[in-house]
């Protein structure tokens, strides 16, 4: 009976995992130009694996398995539009692996995140070196024992032959005599050679007393305005800048209610933002017939961007999308249960030849939504 309760009080110690699916978990989307850093030490970092067969076991990992795990984070790099394109499968392949090895580190405390080392002009070795899966606990991670390196046996005692002790004798007996010949040898005397006093007229001694005397006024005046161009700036390193309060997410009454993230009222609305605000030359027309840029938003619950990533072929290309989404308006978030929340949209920018214009294509949304949830307003769904 009592070992009956032992294995009851250890079950309920033991942190809730969840039996979940790859479509069940929610991710994070963010991204970084340099390479990745860990917020905090308590975590256990293991490599990420493509393709179906799992993930090797790692003795860091299965010290974590009963602690409580608050953050899970994926890092992987993109340095071409192909490792976009290909981002969304890489990165199910990489989370079902760990889900599949290591099923008890997703509890339903437990927060999921995707960050991209997105720099193609970045250093790829250290981004390589940086990706992986980085599983942050609740509580100090255990250390695990290093293991030791062998002792390398002590080394056999040198015996010396007696033609080797003739050398050094002989070697020695040469040097002891060089010292004898260069004391022997005669000292050479550096002449020394004595400074003849400059003369100087009556005239040109008293100009020089008038500028000695000068000197250490205009230092002194030098000083003042030094100091009193200085203070301001002192000053304005002790003010601070207030930060703009953080606006909270927005719910709807109606806990089911979910929305895509959307421009306007959709699609027409987001290609008619393209065509009114990127003009073309009749050059750019010609020539733009085989731009493609790919786009990649990255939206606060508000709607409002938060960043923008825009890769492609042609840089000058790439950089007028960029100036030209600087003039795009809030988006309409991303609604799920009821609740405003973060999301991702991607998309390319292709020439319309019926338009004659830049058009959107190949949408992808991240988190995904059923299909039920349409673009709609504000006021349907929060009852403004």
């Amino acid at each position: 009976m009592k070992s009956l309760l032992v294995a009851v009080l250890f079950a309920l110690c033991m942190p809730v995992f969840a039996q979940t699916s790859f479509e069940e978990l929610e991710f994070e989307p963010d991204s970084t130009l340099s390479p990745y850093k860990p917020a905090g030490k308590n975590y256990v970092f293991v490599k990420s694996k493509r393709g179906t067969t799992g993930m090797n076991k790692s003795a860091n990992v299965d010290a974590i398995l009963t602690a409580e795990v608050s953050e899970i984070v994926l890092v992987f790099s993109e340095h071409n539009s192909s490792a976009i394109a290909e981002r969304e499968e890489s990165n199910r392949e990489r989370w079902e692996n760990l889900l599949s090895t290591y099923p008890e580190l997703f509890q339903y405390s437990t927060t999921y995140k995707n960050v991209c080392q997105c720099n193609n002009n970045g250093d790829s070795a250290m981004f390589k070196q940086k990706q992986g899966f980085y599983v942050y606990v609740n509580g100090e991670v255990p250390k695990m024992e290093e293991a030791k390196a062998p002792t390398p046996p002590p080394a056999a005692p040198v015996v010396e032959s007696p033609k080797a002790k003739v050398d050094e004798k002989k070697q020695a007996e040469a040097v002891a005599a060089k010292k004898v010949e260069e004391k022997a040898a005669p000292v050479k005397e550096t002449p020394v050679v004595k400074d003849e006093p400059v003369k100087v007229s009556p005239a040109a001694a008293k100009e020089a007393v008038k500028e000695t005397v000068k000197e250490p006024e205009a230092v002194a005046a030098k000083t003042e305005v030094d100091e009193a161009e200085a203070a301001p700036a002192r000053v304005k390193e002790v003010r601070t800048v207030k930060k703009p309060a953080i606006v909270k997410a927005r719910r709807s009454k109606d806990t089911k209610v979910c929305r895509q993230p959307c421009y306007g009222y959709g699609d027409e609305d987001l290609n008619a933002f393209f065509k009114d605000n990127m003009t073309l030359t009749k050059k750019q027309k010609r020539k733009g017939k085989k731009w493609v840029a790919n786009v990649r938003l990255q939206l606060h619950y508000d709607g409002t961007i938060k960043k923008v990533i825009v890769t492609g072929t042609n840089t000058d290309f790439n950089a007028m999308v960029e100036e030209t989404l600087k003039a795009m308006n809030p988006w309409n978030s991303a609604v799920k249960n009821g609740l405003a929340i973060k999301s991702e949209v991607k998309f390319n920018l292709k020439f319309d030849k019926g338009t004659k214009a830049f058009k959107t294509a190949d949408m992808v949304m991240n988190p995904r939504l059923a299909p039920k949830c349409k673009c709609v307003s504000d006021s349907e769904i929060f009852s403004d």
